[in-house]
């Protein structure tokens, strides 16, 4: 059959979106129908079910062991620890019932999870003194990182792969030394840098490739000693970053204005970050193919609508969080050997599974929770194959059949991923708040559920305006201090309010001679992301005067950065 393109009207948007050709194929190929939500909202739907950040303590629903969750007591009733998850003993059958032909689908599938336990938090492979982080990977002394691979001595970092003593960090792979680094690699020893790759004993860096002991630059290829953007002799330039003070906070807080003038005035912007690719469109894309409108994508081919795709990712559509998958579609931490799933969220190693929760090692598994080498199961109860697929038959007529329809008026039918209101997670949670932040009025206008945060009622011992001003000046007792943070509780942050300093965290800046941080590990983070553009492109044109070159890039129009087109961009930096 030969396809046209199709405009839609998105549910939930109302704005229009196109369906293509090669969309109508893939949806034939994985036989589901094609969505009515555009892609934006997709996405959004899909990061509200990823909760890196917000833990709560919990104790494990089996054996009590006190645990760091990602779910909160109010949203899920019954959490296991790792070692009672994993137990040959767990029956996950026994929550398991008979499909009800006079209910709706996903009310059927929200009394099932609320009655079935779930995993702590999303831990794989083995993890060393790594308890505190979550979407997290084969660790080793790791604390409050998310979506950490093969990691060691991180500490407060998000999306990290391959890293080593480093802290502060985002979107980050194989750096080590290193500290507020935002979307690089291969950094050694280098501090406050942004879309930088291989730079050495470097500061406030952005845009450099190969250099060592630059600061206050941008744009720089394979060089060293430069300041300012201005070669020096090895003395000159050890001279003026002393006069700097970056050992202490005054120092780094008078470098970073300096520096967010560099970035956003005074360098030349390539219209997106792909390397090594081909065919791509989108932004943080290496050594991939045909990616479209996808975002931190790494070794991946034939991607379309997703983020976070890693690990020999290919043919699949509308991913948040996907590594070494196939033929996957609306999916959420689907990874891992997995094949032909669509609507899951957490199932590893699964095959044609749709519309499961952390099911590991499945095949052919329909709206279940918490299976392991199990096939043949709708609602966790088991079927005989011809049965099986007779019954699922008559599901996914029944889903359209009856729909679900939300408060908004949004209708889910077979072929949409799980509505807004069925995850476990606050908005303000979620990666969808980092990457689409809104306020609470607006989040509840449009029907997302909304995590009032308890307000903590810590016993402050110091303002952060009195730690001292040099790492030189602080002594051991600052680990027994509980800091406050300026920005009080500001929930455009998820700002704890206050924070500790622990011994690793001193010993690192002692050791690279940095000033302890003043604000709280979760406003460094949304520090951070001011680094990054958002997950959405806008056609635009070069800025570079009499080029006429178009492209599709992830910088606003409104946004004050000078932007180039490929072209332009190489013959300037190069």
């Amino acid at each position: 059959m030969e396809y046209q393109s199709e405009t839609k009207n998105c549910q939930n948007c109302k704005v229009d979106f196109t369906i293509e050709p090669d969309d109508f194929l893939f949806y034939e190929k994985i036989k589901v129908p094609p969505p009515t939500f555009c892609p934006e909202c997709r996405m959004i739907r899909r990061m509200m079910w990823r909760n890196c950040r917000s833990l709560f303590k919990r104790e494990c629903g089996n054996c009590g062991k006190s645990l760091i969750s990602m779910y909160s007591p109010e949203k899920t009733k019954i959490i296991y620890c790792l070692d009672c998850w994993n137990n040959d003993n767990r029956d996950p059958f026994k929550d398991g019932f008979d499909y009800d032909f006079s209910k709706n689908f996903f009310i059927q599938l929200k009394e099932l999870r609320e009655k079935s336990p779930v995993l702590f938090a999303h831990h794989t492979g083995t993890l060393v003194r790594s308890d505190f982080t979550n979407y997290s990977a084969d660790n080793k002394d790791c604390y409050l990182s998310y979506s950490v691979i093969n990691c060691e001595n991180v500490l407060y970092s998000e999306v990290v792969d391959g890293c080593n003593n480093t802290q502060d960090c985002y979107a980050v792979q194989k750096v080590d030394g290193c500290s507020y680094n935002v979307d690089c690699e291969a950094n050694y020893n280098t501090h406050y840098a942004v879309k930088s790759r291989n730079c050495i004993d470097s500061y406030f860096v952005y845009d450099c490739v190969n250099c060592s002991h630059c600061c206050l630059s941008s744009n720089q290829r394979n060089k060293n000693y430069v300041f300012k953007n201005i070669k020096l002799s090895k003395e000159e330039y050890e001279k003026e970053l002393l006069n700097l003070k970056l050992n202490t906070y005054t120092g780094i807080t008078e470098a970073e204005k300096i520096f967010d003038t560099i970035f956003k005035k005074n360098s030349i912007h390539r219209f997106a970050q792909i390397y090594n690719s081909q065919n791509a469109s989108g932004d943080y894309i290496g050594n991939s193919k045909n990616i479209y409108y996808s975002f931190d994508t790494q070794n991946s081919e034939d991607i379309k609508y997703s983020v976070r795709t890693i690990v020999g990712a290919k043919d699949s559509y509308d991913n948040q969080g996907l590594a070494s998958g196939e033929l996957i579609y609306e999916s959420v931490a689907t990874s891992f050997g997995s094949y032909k799933d669509s609507f899951t969220y957490i199932c590893v190693g699964s095959k044609e599974c749709e519309y499961s929760l952390m099911c590991k090692n499945c095949s052919n598994c329909f709206a279940c929770i918490g299976l392991k080498n199990r096939q043949y199961c709708i609602f966790n109860k088991q079927y005989e194959k011809e049965e099986y697929f007779e019954m699922l038959e008559k599901i996914k007529k029944h889903m359209d059949d009856m729909p679900y329809v939300d408060y908004i008026g949004r209708s889910y039918v077979y072929g949409e991923f799980f509505p807004y209101d069925m995850t476990p997670f606050g908005y303000n949670e979620t990666n969808a708040h980092d990457n689409f932040p809104v306020k609470k009025e607006v989040a509840i206008e449009k029907g997302y559920p909304w995590m009032d945060r308890e307000e903590k009622n810590y016993n402050i011992t110091i303002e952060s305006s009195l730690l001292p001003d040099d790492i030189k000046d602080c002594n051991d007792s600052i680990l027994n201090e509980i800091i406050a943070c300026p920005n009080k509780g500001n929930q455009d942050y998820q700002c704890t309010t206050a924070f500790r300093i622990i011994s690793e965290e001193l010993s690192f800046c002692r050791q690279k001679n940095l000033p302890l941080p003043r604000y709280c590990p979760n406003c460094r983070h949304y520090k951070r992301l001011t680094y990054r553009n958002p997950m959405k492109l806008w056609h635009r044109q070069c800025m570079k005067e009499g080029c006429t070159n178009t492209f599709e890039t992830s910088y606003a129009p409104d946004k004050p950065e000078i932007v180039y087109c490929e072209k332009c961009y190489q013959k300037e930096v190069y």
